[in-house]
């Protein structure tokens, strides 16, 4: 498997008083592997974790987290996912996305509620590891 970071699982690794920070931490831990992102997670993560700038260009340096580019040639792909779901954010768009083309895709998130309703190529359940 191919896991794909979510928000969610940056959130709760670098910020210490998350709620899923114990589950963020030990995902890392267990992981031998870099996760695939994109630069909405990233920008999210940075929006929801104030100076955490720093600390994601640095695992980006060390390979721990990989960037894919979307834009723009999966424009018409992301328009056509938030246009399915009504209430589809952008970051989610591209993590959704992003499971359609990484083969093996595995989405480390804690979106319960959304990623129970979002599919990907249409009908096929996403792959996820959340917490309890």
């Amino acid at each position: 498997m191919r896991p794909i970071a979510d928000t969610g699982l940056l959130v709760g690794f670098l910020d210490p008083g998350d709620q899923h920070h114990a589950w963020a931490r030990k995902c890392f831990d267990e992981l031998h592997t870099s996760l695939t992102t994109c630069e909405a997670v990233l920008s999210e993560t940075e929006y929801l974790v104030p100076g955490s700038g720093p600390d994601l260009m640095e695992m980006i340096r060390r390979g721990t987290l990989k960037i894919v580019a979307l834009l723009p040639a999966e424009a018409e792909s992301l328009g056509a996912l938030m246009k399915r779901y009504e209430r589809m954010q952008y970051a989610d768009a591209c993590v959704v996305r992003l499971s359609e083309i990484v083969p093996d895709a595995l989405v480390y998130t804690t979106d319960k509620r959304d990623f129970a309703i979002y599919r990907r190529r249409g009908r096929e359940l996403i792959k996820t590891v959340m917490p309890k």
